[in-house]
């Protein structure tokens, strides 16, 4: 199976399980092919940015990014704050921490966060 068609044949899926998510080993099971294969389109779709990704003891779970570009509103924040609140509608999909920041991902169709003093 070419890499196109097991990218095509994985969004559907991915798309299909909606906010569960699925997991690799699932992805290659269903579409009978090596978990490299697998890994390959979940790259190039987590830097596209139509996945999220969360990992937990099952392996690596796959969310669909539900981004819809007429409506989708970006607001980046900085805080000063020893404590903050984060509101959602969605999920919090990944958070990760890159020297003195906290990286927060999550689906839509919102998320807020605020100082707590």
């Amino acid at each position: 199976m070419k890499l196109e068609e097991i990218a095509r044949k994985s969004i559907d899926i991915i798309k299909e399980h909606g906010s569960e998510g699925v997991t690799t080993s699932y992805l290659a099971d269903i579409l009978s092919v090596p978990k490299r294969r697998v890994y390959d389109v979940k790259a190039i779709m987590k830097a596209a940015g139509l996945i999220n990704t969360h990992r937990d003891r099952n392996g690596t779970r796959l969310f669909w990014n539900q981004i819809n570009d007429s409506s989708e509103t970006k607001q980046v924040s900085k805080f000063k704050s020893k404590k903050i609140k984060i509101t959602t509608t969605g999920l919090i999909t990944n958070i990760s921490n890159r020297g003195t920041e906290v990286i927060i991902e999550g689906t839509l169709p919102s998320m807020t966060i605020e100082s707590i003093e």
